[in-house]
């Protein structure tokens, strides 16, 4: 029976659906099939397990897989039904499902299994095989993958066989067995058979041809006895070692020494050692007799003899300042030392875009501060020969006044002849009437360049300093990130003023530890007391902080320096690169 359909109107109580009674009676009709189907009208069978698993065992039912053609089948997916079974009626045969629907052999003794190809037709089936199957041959395949039946294998290789290919009474006195390429044959011999008698040693070897320290050799087409030109057999050479006999008997004497020469193109060898004679006194008096020499003269050798000339070594010392112990173990050199300087800035390069100073750490083109009438040096060993380094006005002139250049191995230049040099040590006597901003840079990249600050003593009033305004710039940083500087100050100082080029959050520490340890504090939070920070502002552009009374800084490093740490946080609304100066005046030498 098809399944029966309760019809329910096209709206709620609009009298088009069935009536109730027929209804009820559709839905009786429709359980009573499921009710035989799956058992009898009143006890259905319940065909799963606890697991929700089909079980059939020992149960009625009326479970089918039938698909009635194999395209009906293969409508169904295998990926969703993987581990199910089903029966094509067109082609008789059993199929489960694992990726295809894979097809399962069955028994045919009820008849030949329809539509099945046997993989192994196409090669090992009598009809596909070339040649007839004979008793001892064996099945060969080629490279193009066919099969053939061949000779060979099976069955034991009898005295017959032996006899059709090597059955002496087919060969002759001195024939030997031959390969003709497709079987074996027996054929004369093309050199030599028969023995070796001992006529043909007497032809050659035979000892009446042969005289005394003669030895037998092959002259390239026969024996023959000739001198014997090895030494064998004649008087023996002992080696010893200065008249005493060797550990290990010697069987070659290797002549050594620029003055040995061998010659001789035969078996006889010419050693010749140049030189020869003894050395009398009369040699050494040609050449080393006091006689002809004078106080504190020394014994040199001019290149072809020995000559008295004067000491230059200071009595018998090191010749070079480099060649002193003392030097040596302080790694100096003279150009290290020939002027004396405050202070020695060891120059590096960044690349091509910026020097460094050990002095200042990382800070790219750092500015340096020198006071008028001071010797500052830089140390130019590391810059390399691509940085050629140049003292120079704000207006790009050179300034060549007060410049000395130590090169490496002493030699001293002056002026100009001083600058763009890529090694040594330049000393800059700063004259005393001189102050202000000056520049350092390298004469081939353009950026590599910075101030030098000259402080003028007698400006203020006596001795005192004058204020000074170092800046530095932070990288493009966006919008609420925040960058660490480094600015170049004193170890003390008075801060007048925080100058930045657009928005921003700066602050001011005694050292980096302390700038460290401030990192997660927000900027609505005031810093501890004891946190290390000396002065902070939040600025809203472009804009100069006066600090009203000034703030006095320092630096609280394990050993005090010039470094001032800067945290800066953009708060412009987008990337920016900021520039932070600082108003100082020194407190402290």
């Amino acid at each position: 029976m098809s399944k029966q359909i309760i019809s329910i109107g096209a709206s709620a109580n609009d009298g088009t659906g069935d009536p109730l009674r027929n209804a009820f009676d559709k839905t009786n009709d429709n359980f009573n099939e499921l009710y035989l189907a799956l058992g009898d009208a009143n006890n259905p069978v319940d065909l799963f397990d606890i697991n929700s698993n089909l079980d059939l065992l020992g149960k009625p039912h009326k479970v089918s897989f039938l698909y009635d053609t194999k395209l009906n089948l293969d409508n169904v997916n295998p990926g969703t039904y993987h581990g199910s079974i089903g029966h094509a009626h067109d082609t008789g045969s059993l199929y489960y499902a694992h990726g295809t629907w894979r097809r399962l052999l069955s028994d045919t003794s009820t008849g030949a299994i329809l539509n099945y190809v046997d993989p192994l037709t196409p090669f090992v089936y009598n009809t596909n095989i070339i040649g007839s199957e004979t008793n001892g041959y064996v099945l060969s395949t080629s490279a193009n993958g066919s099969y053939s039946w061949v000779e060979g294998g099976g069955s034991s290789y009898a005295d017959a066989n032996v006899d059709t290919h090597l059955n002496t009474s087919s060969a002759t006195s001195n024939q030997v067995l031959s390969w003709t390429g497709s079987d074996y044959d027996w054929v004369a011999q093309s050199s030599g058979g028969g023995s070796y008698a001992d006529a043909n040693v007497d032809t050659h070897l035979n000892v009446s041809g042969a005289s005394a320290n003669e030895i037998l050799s092959w002259t390239g087409s026969d024996f023959a006895w000739v001198a014997d030109a090895t030494g064998s057999g004649g008087t023996a050479i002992t080696i010893q070692d200065e008249g005493s006999a060797l550990a290990t008997a010697a069987t070659t004497i290797n002549f050594v020494g620029s003055g040995v020469v061998a010659t001789g193109t035969g078996a006889t060898k010419t050693i010749t050692i140049s030189g020869g004679g003894s050395y009398a006194n009369a040699d050494v008096n040609a050449h080393l007799n006091t006689s002809g020499a004078s106080t504190n003269q020394i014994l040199s050798w001019t290149g072809s003899d020995f000559a008295w000339v004067t000491d230059q070594t200071g009595g018998g010392g090191s010749s070079t300042f480099a060649a002193l112990t003392e030097i040596a173990l302080a790694d100096l050199d003279v150009h290290d030392i020939a002027v004396p300087a405050t202070s020695v800035h060891v120059m590096t390069p960044n690349g091509s875009s910026s020097y460094r100073s050990d002095i200042h750490g990382t800070t790219d083109n750092p500015t340096i501060y020198v006071n008028a009438g001071e010797t500052i040096a830089f140390d130019l060993t590391g810059v390399t020969g691509s940085h050629p380094f140049q003292i120079q006005t704000t207006s790009d002139a050179q300034y060549n006044t007060g410049l000395i250049h130590i090169a490496t191995d002493g030699a001293r230049t002056t002026g100009a002849s001083a600058q763009g040099k890529t090694s040594g040590t330049l000393y800059w006597k700063v004259p005393g009437s001189i102050s202000g901003d000056y520049e350092y840079i390298c004469t081939s990249h353009s950026s590599m360049k910075g101030t030098i600050t000259i402080a003028d003593p007698s400006a203020g009033g006596g001795s005192l300093p004058s204020r000074i305004s170092p800046s530095q710039a932070t990288s493009s940083i966006a919008n609420g990130a925040v960058a660490n500087l480094d600015i170049t100050g004193f170890k003390g100082y008075a801060l007048y003023t925080i100058t930045t080029s657009a928005a921003a959050w700066v602050t001011l520490y005694t050292d980096g530890a302390a700038r460290t340890a401030d990192g997660s504090r927000t900027e609505s939070t005031d810093p501890a007391p004891d946190a290390g920070v000396i002065a902070e502002v939040i600025t809203t552009g472009a804009q100069t902080v006066r600090l009203s009374p000034g703030a006095i800084g320092y630096n609280l490093e394990s050993t005090p320096t010039t470094n001032i740490p800067v945290t800066v946080r953009n708060k412009s609304g987008g990337n920016a690169v900021i520039t932070v100066a600082i108003e100082i005046l020194q407190l402290e030498a």
